[in-house]
Parts: structure tokens; C-alpha cells; sequence
């Protein structure tokens, strides 16, 4: 057992740099998320310029995490490396989507393909914020544009029925169709409030008609006038 020692060391010196080489993966995968999220956020208040800048500096960091983690396939391939580049294609599909732009391709933005299909789950609740946010402006074409974006995006995913060892997408294929209902059940309820206050603004209207031959009629009266009430003007 002379060379016990010897298998030890190299053990221990790759145990320690994969145990480096994590730390700094950490660092990173939490700067991407953060300059995606501020990115979102840009992108919701039309600060297109500073979400464009925020998504280039997270791709240029999503791609050194990759180079860096190469070497060590169960860190490329860690939980914290796959949410950082599912916000990555997040906020990417956002920005396109907002431009009036098809969706970046995966091997476009060079993130797996795992990660493309999780952040594209992802992305229906941010359309969701926009189809609330036109509710709240009063633009409801443009909410119903963004609810059909979450509809098409989940009629795709769900063709994904694989074991979540594969692809663990079955609760966010859950989560998207209870964010579709949801979205769908305010967006009718919107209309109806619509309607409502539409038909409650004739029928005042209608009241302020009648208000006014009542009092015609009443000063029609006082005058020795006698007039009869039109339906039809009314109406």
C-alpha cells in the first residue's frame, strides 16, 4: 500500500478543484439570474435599451459558466447552472416577443435544450403580467394577443411527456395551464365589466332623455302647452 498516499492526493486535488470551480459557478449562475431579472424588469417598463445591454452581459457570462464547468458534467449539468440559463432564455423570448420578433433559437443562444424548454414554461407567466397589465390600460386586443402566446407556448410543452429524470418539466407543465385558466377567467371577467359599464352609460343616457322631456313637458304645461311623449326621439 505504498501508493496509497499517492491515490489520496490526486483525489483530494480533484475534490478541490471541482470544490473552486463550483464556487465560482455559484457566483456566476447568480449574477445571470440577476441581470435577467433586471432585464424582465426593463423590459416591462419599455426600457428596451438596458434590457438589451443586461441580456448581452448575462450571455457572455452563461457562456464562460459553460466553459467553466466543462470539465465536471454533474456541475455542467447542476440544478443552479440550469436556472441560471433558464432565465437567460427567459428574458431572451421576452425581449424578442416584445420587439415584434420571432424566438431566438436554443442553439442560437448556445443554452441546452432543457433549459429552452423550462425557460419558455417560464416565460408564460411573464406574458401573463403583460396580458394584466393591457387589462389595467383598458386594451384588451392586446391581452388577448398575450393569452394566445400562453396557449400556443403550452400546446407545445405538453407534447414533452418524458420521465423527469430526462426532463424534469411536468410541474411547470401544470403551472402554465393553471396560469392559462386563471389569466383566461380575468380576461372574461374584464370583457363583462366592459360591457356592463358600456350598457350602464346608455341607459344614463336613456335616463338623462327622459329627465329632459319630463321637464319639458312640466314647463310645456306651465304654458298651456299640450305635447305628447315620442318614443321614438327617446329611443
Amino acid at each position: 500500500m505504498k501508493n496509497l498516499e499517492k491515490i489520496v492526493e490526486k483525489i483530494e486535488k480533484n475534490i478541490d478543484d471541482k470544490d473552486k470551480v463550483r464556487e465560482q459557478a455559484l457566483r456566476a449562475a447568480r449574477e445571470i439570474i440577476i441581470g435577467c431579472r433586471k432585464a424582465i424588469q426593463s423590459i416591462h417598463q419599455s426600457l428596451m435599451r438596458e434590457a438589451k445591454n443586461n441580456i448581452k452581459k448575462s450571455s457572455v457570462k452563461l457562456q464562460d459558466l459553460y466553459t467553466l464547468t466543462k470539465e465536471y458534467p454533474d456541475l455542467y449539468h447542476a440544478g443552479f447552472i440550469e436556472n441560471a440559463a433558464q432565465e437567460f432564455v427567459e428574458a431572451s423570448c421576452l425581449y424578442n416577443i416584445m420587439q415584434g420578433r420571432d424566438l431566438p433559437d436554443p442553439d442560437e443562444l448556445q443554452t441546452t435544450y432543457t433549459s429552452y424548454l423550462m425557460g419558455l414554461c417560464d416565460l408564460v407567466g411573464e406574458l401573463r403580467r403583460s396580458a394584466l397589465d393591457s387589462i389595467r390600460a383598458g386594451e384588451q386586443e392586446k391581452a388577448d394577443e398575450f393569452l394566445s402566446m400562453m396557449e400556443e407556448i403550452y400546446d407545445v410543452i405538453i407534447r414533452f411527456d418524458y420521465p423527469s429524470g430526462l426532463i424534469p418539466i411536468k410541474k411547470k407543465q401544470d403551472m402554465v395551464r393553471g396560469l392559462i385558466e386563471r389569466t383566461r377567467g380575468e380576461l372574461a371577467v374584464a370583457s363583462c365589466e366592459r360591457r356592463i359599464e358600456y350598457h350602464t352609460d346608455e341607459f344614463r343616457g336613456l335616463l338623462d332623455d327622459v329627465n329632459g322631456y319630463k321637464k319639458k313637458k312640466k314647463t310645456s304645461k306651465t304654458r298651456g302647452e299640450n305635447s305628447e311623449l315620442d318614443i321614438d326621439k327617446i329611443w
